[in-house]
């Protein structure tokens, strides 16, 4: 019995997004030490209850954003959810700007369709690209053209 080992891939951050996501966090904070700083106590645990929100979005949905490869599948892991794509079912990689929901960091991303349709397809960021897409190539047994992977 053979045992795979998953390669994982961190996200790519774009700059302007630290300072973007900081706001929520910090915001949060800021307000738990006004109440305590003003003495208005009997706010603070719906202050608190605002910062263990935010805490909770960004854990559950955003930390970790990975990308792991083994033999058979990539994974997508964004906070505590994953999504599993069989390499087999991989069609086509291309780079893309889209600014809509994606579980990447950065708009410098690559789309992955894994089935017709819009709803078949992903959009990542993975730091390294060229070593995720040369990995991605070799495991899910695609051609690469560039920055582009196609299943021939």
């Amino acid at each position: 019995m053979s045992t795979t080992t998953t390669e994982w891939y961190p996200s790519k951050v774009d700059w302007w997004l630290v300072p973007l996501l900081s706001l929520a966090p910090v915001a949060s904070i800021v307000a738990c030490i006004s109440l305590v700083l003003e003495g208005q106590l009997a706010a603070l645990p719906w202050a608190v209850g605002g910062v263990l929100l935010v805490l909770g979005v960004y854990f559950g949905m955003v930390i970790p954003m990975t990308y792991g490869l083994d033999d058979t599948t990539l994974i997508v892991r964004f906070g505590i959810c994953r999504q599993r794509i069989a390499l087999a079912d991989i069609l086509e990689v291309r780079p893309t700007h889209n600014p809509l929901s994606s579980p990447a960091l950065s708009l410098d991303r690559l789309r992955i369709q894994f089935g017709p349709g819009l709803f078949k397809a992903v959009m990542i960021s993975p730091a390294d690209r060229d070593r995720f897409l040369d990995d991605l190539a070799e495991r899910a047994g695609l051609t690469r053209e560039g920055d582009r992977l196609v299943r021939m």
